[in-house]
C-alpha cells in the first residue's frame, strides 16, 4: 500500500496490487473509492473538473456534475467551494439520483494539492497510467444502461 499526502488529514491511497485507490480523510474515515476503471474515467474528466474549480476561484456561479462510474459522481458547486466526490443512489420509485453519505469533499486548496499528488503518483507508479476505463460498448443508450459497472441504475441513464 502506498499513500500520498494531500494535507494533514487527507491522503490518496493506492491499495496493494493496484486494484483500488482511495481518497481518504483520516479523521472522519470518509473516502472516495476508485476501481482501476473508475480511476481511468476520473482521469479523463480531471481537466474539466479543474476548469470548474478555477471558475469557483474566480467567483463564478458553478453547478457541475459528472458521473465517472459505479454510481460515483463529482460535483463542483459554489455552495461547497470545492470538489465533492460522492456515491449516488436512486430511491425506490424515483428516477433521479440522490447523494449518499459515502464520499469526500475537497476544498479548493485540497483539490489543487490532489492534482499535484496525482501527477507525482503517475510519475512514480506507471502502472496506474495503464488503467483503462470500462471497455463495455457504451455507444448506445441500451449499451450504457446494461453496463452495471458504469451505470448501477438501469432504469435511468447517467
Amino acid at each position: 500500500m502506498k499513500t500520498f499526502n494531500i494535507d494533514n488529514n487527507k491522503i490518496l491511497k493506492l491499495v496493494e496490487n493496484n486494484d483500488e485507490m482511495h481518497i481518504l480523510d483520516k479523521t472522519t474515515v470518509k473516502a472516495a473509492v476508485f476501481t482501476p476503471a473508475r480511476w481511468a474515467s476520473f482521469m479523463l474528466c480531471l481537466d474539466e473538473i479543474h476548469d470548474q474549480v478555477c471558475k469557483l476561484i474566480e467567483g463564478a456561479h458553478v453547478a457541475y456534475l459528472n458521473h465517472y462510474g459505479g454510481g460515483w459522481h463529482v460535483t463542483v458547486t459554489k455552495g461547497f467551494r470545492g470538489a465533492d466526490l460522492r456515491k449516488f443512489y436512486v430511491p425506490f420509485g424515483e428516477t433521479s439520483c440522490k447523494p449518499t453519505s459515502m464520499g469526500i469533499t475537497l476544498s479548493v486548496a485540497e483539490w489543487l494539492k490532489l492534482r499535484e499528488v496525482i501527477r507525482f503518483l503517475h510519475r512514480v507508479n506507471l502502472s496506474v497510467t495503464d488503467f483503462l476505463p470500462c471497455t463495455y460498448n457504451h455507444s448506445s443508450p441500451q449499451g450504457l444502461s446494461t453496463c452495471q459497472g458504469c451505470n448501477p441504475f438501469p432504469t435511468i441513464i447517467m
